[in-house]
């Protein structure tokens, strides 16, 4: 087992005071058999009863409400992790023709249609001026996958504040530019216009390695591989997920795993901060 100490802190300015407010937070890692979570703590600046519920994939979420008047406000999580240490490269059983023709089967597909259908954030626009790998069964899927992660790796450009969580995918392919949501967006359209199941994963990853994305929460895919289950990739590094990913939750895309919404009674502006520190125990 490997082990991981990990905060994520935000603090929100406000041009005028706000009134109430309705937080939730999607920040807790998840429990899972490959990781496991000690030590959980939270604080916050309104010194508010926190209250637990799960979303509708079944995942932990923060909400607290706060009734009196405030400008500034901050929240933050700590935690011990212990991953499980995993050979990222896996082979199939199957051979590349039936894990094709199982992907295609139509009660396959019935199970898997939550993540097979487009959403705003995960939709190709009709004319591209790219060819991305297509899956045709000639290779294993994990294979295609493989070569599928590179190809965006190659294609995209990291650049902080290039775009934001709700630039769709015809503007991250004009720009060919974007973080790491917009790779993992990107990874999902393509993988679900091959017929291939895929789910936007948000979390935290491992500082201290040259990983692209550590200060921020981290944002990566699982796509169903038939006979082996879920697995990792990060275009964002050209990586497939190892111990080194601290998984929070999965959705359909960034808006199933956004790490804070809320419902504010106030006007004006306000401006975040949030910072991630993962370190190896």
């Amino acid at each position: 087992m490997e082990e991981f100490y990990l905060e994520y802190y935000i603090a929100n300015k406000y041009e005028s005071p706000v009134r109430k407010a309705n937080f939730q937070l999607v920040i807790i890692p998840d429990s899972n058999p490959l990781q496991r979570v000690l030590d959980l703590k939270f604080s916050c600046s309104e010194n508010k009863e926190i209250h637990l519920s799960k979303n509708v994939f079944g995942f932990e979420t923060i909400n607290y409400y706060i009734s009196n008047p405030f400008s500034e406000f901050w929240f933050k999580l700590s935690a011990k992790i212990q991953k499980k240490k995993i050979n990222p490269f896996y082979v199939s059983p199957l051979m590349p023709n039936d894990e094709f023709e199982l992907l295609h089967s139509l009660d396959f597909q019935i199970d898997n249609h939550l993540f097979l259908w487009d959403t705003q954030l995960t939709q190709m626009p009709p004319v591209v001026n790219y060819t991305f790998p297509v899956y045709s069964g000639e290779l294993q899927l994990f294979e295609y996958l493989l070569q599928l992660n590179t190809f965006i790796f190659q294609l995209l450009e990291y650049s902080p504040e290039s775009t934001d969580v709700n630039t769709p995918i015809e503007e991250v392919l004009q720009i060919r530019k974007g973080v790491c949501q917009d790779y993992a967006h990107l990874f999902i359209s393509v993988c679900r216009k091959n017929k291939i199941p895929a789910r936007y994963v948000s979390g935290y990853l491992s500082q201290g390695d040259g990983f692209i994305g550590t200060g921020q929460l981290h944002a990566w895919v699982e796509v169903l591989i038939p006979e082996l289950g879920w697995i990792g990739f990060d275009a964002t590094n050209n990586l497939v997920a190892d111990h080194h990913y601290i998984k929070i939750a999965h959705g359909t895309d960034y808006r199933d795993c956004s790490p804070i919404i809320g419902v504010l009674e106030t006007t004006g502006s306000q401006k975040s901060i949030h910072s991630v520190t993962v370190t190896n125990q």
